[in-house]
């Protein structure tokens, strides 16, 4: 009985048309299931700061992001989540704005809140000393500026006697220059007293304005250090005796702003002062903390203060524990 044969192709080449075509398909790799395709967004971390970029892959612990400002990062769902911007088709529309009307504020992001408590009770040698301690940040960022302010209070008993009554404030603005380089304008206001012997404790308003220009590297999106050369005028009216000294020191700033792990954070402040006379003066404030959640942090504080422009205290040194909550 004759075998059938299969026809014969009506074209040459169709068999070196098909064996290419095949290999592909079967060397072709699978496609993976939950990859999104890139997309722009915002990636928002738990201690607040916000960084805008290209989702490029998602996994079971997290993805990756190539940020506007740092390049790629891999982030954990842990400690952050991405966010993709909404598409223009399906956002509204914004209303138009009337004729004349003034152009849109900067989109500036709030990066932190914080309230820290500190104190202590002593009792030695039948005297007692209580003190304690409060302070509030706020810091907001746009594309090119940040602005900082502070609110801090001191309130000292001992024996029933007020020894020390101490507010201060501060508002500090930076800009983005080329590349790392950042101008600051800051103004720092304090009210307290100090002895003058022999005369009793004077009641004093201090306001230092600071004008500089640094230097700012951002070593990851939590971490980043500061550093700045400073033109300083200081202004002390000692209420007291109606009088007003003023000074032009130049000083040196040094910030650090430290993630150091998932949950310590180290934040450091040193100032170097040069008064006018050549005497050299120290202001540094270091907080190393742990975070027990997402907005309650514990930690020690450290400050040391040596010929500074706060009145109240030659030199001294604390060492002190505080609780802080961030919103």
């Amino acid at each position: 009985m004759p075998v059938p044969r299969l026809p014969a192709c009506p074209h040459r080449g169709c068999l070196g048309l098909l064996l290419p075509l095949l290999l592909a398909l079967l060397l072709a790799p699978p496609a993976r299931a939950g990859e999104p395709a890139p997309g722009r967004g915002w990636l928002r971390f738990a201690d607040g700061n916000t960084l805008s970029g290209v989702l490029l892959s998602r996994n079971a612990a997290g993805g990756r992001v190539r940020t506007d400002r740092f390049g790629d990062i891999d982030f954990r769902d842990a400690e952050a989540r991405f966010e993709l911007e909404i598409p223009p088709g399906v956002a509204p529309a914004p209303a138009p704005a009337p004729t004349g009307s003034a152009p849109p504020a900067p989109d500036w992001q709030p990066a932190d809140l914080s309230v820290g408590v500190s104190g202590y009770w002593q009792q030695k040698d039948g005297s007692t000393t209580s003190n304690l301690s409060l302070d509030l940040g706020a810091t907001w960022r746009s594309a090119r500026h940040e602005i900082r302010a502070t609110l801090a209070a001191d309130y000292k008993v001992v024996d029933d006697n007020v020894d020390n009554n101490e507010q201060s404030g501060s508002l500090r603005w930076l800009r983005a220059l080329h590349g790392p380089w950042v101008g600051l304008l800051s103004v720092n206001l304090e009210r307290s007293t100090f002895a003058a012997d022999p005369l009793p404790d004077l009641d004093y308003v201090l306001v230092q304005a600071t004008a500089g220009l640094g230097w700012r590297q951002a070593w990851s999106p939590a971490s980043e250090t500061l550093l700045a050369l400073n033109a300083d005028r200081v202004a002390l009216d000692v209420l007291s005796l109606h009088r007003r000294l003023t000074w032009r020191p130049l000083s040196l700033l040094l910030e650090n702003r430290l993630r150091l792990s998932p949950k310590v954070r180290l934040d450091h402040t040193l100032r170097l002062y040069r008064w006018p006379g050549g005497e050299t003066g120290i202001d540094s404030d270091a907080e190393l903390g742990y975070d027990l959640t997402d907005s309650l942090r514990v930690g020690l504080r450290h400050e040391m203060r040596r010929n500074a422009v706060n009145r109240d205290a030659a030199q001294y040194r604390r060492l002190s524990l505080i609780t802080r909550v961030s919103f």
